[in-house]
């Protein structure tokens, strides 16, 4: 008689276990859930005013092809490999950096030595996150704002730690080349794609 009721108290401790154990996991499923869909939103929210730019640059390159400024884009960058398509910001913040890639340093078009341009990996389609799918001899346009455009072909891909960024984006002895600088999947490295015109 006993054991039947220790097997009754041991099994009704073992569902009472088991359904605080379901309710947790489904707390932890909501939360996951919230996460994911607040996430997809960020994403989506940061793509619209992304294209939202990139439309209103279009139109700036369509109407004002005369009279265009170099203040707020230096160029288009076009990589058809990896579908990648974005106007490039003439000048680089942390903010800036947010919406599209930037200009870190360099120079024009016409002159001599290295235009740096730098992106995010969002580890997405989106910025520089396809930039590890680039191989030797593959091909990168910069097309500046009056629709002329530059063509590069991808001559050195390798990584580098954070602080050796100013080795890669140095002009000395440099011919007409870009350099595109992402982060890595593991965030501790930078990955460098050096072009030559």
């Amino acid at each position: 008689m006993n054991q039947i009721l220790d097997i009754k108290i041991k099994n009704k401790k073992l569902i009472k276990f088991f359904k605080i154990q379901l309710v947790f996991s489904l707390m932890m499923i909501v939360i996951l859930i919230i996460y994911i869909l607040n996430d997809a939103n960020v994403k989506n929210n940061e793509k619209n005013i992304s294209n939202v730019i990139t439309l209103n640059a279009r139109l700036s390159t369509i109407f004002q092809k005369d009279s265009i400024s170099n203040d707020v884009y230096f160029c288009k960058l076009k990589i058809a490999k990896i579908n990648l398509e974005y106007f490039i910001y003439n000048d680089y913040s942390e903010e800036l950096l947010k919406i599209l890639p930037c200009k870190f340093s360099g120079t024009n078009f016409e002159n001599n030595g290295n235009i740096c341009i730098i992106g995010h990996n969002y580890f997405d389609d989106r910025f520089f996150g396809n930039l590890n799918k680039l191989k030797i001899n593959d091909e990168i346009i910069l097309e500046n704002l009056k629709g002329k455009e530059y063509k590069y072909m991808v001559y050195d891909i390798y990584e580098i730690n954070e602080q050796d960024i100013n080795e890669v984006i140095s002009n000395n002895g440099v011919l007409k080349t870009v350099t595109l600088c992402t982060c890595t999947f593991d965030k501790n490295k930078r990955l460098i794609v050096k072009a030559k015109m």
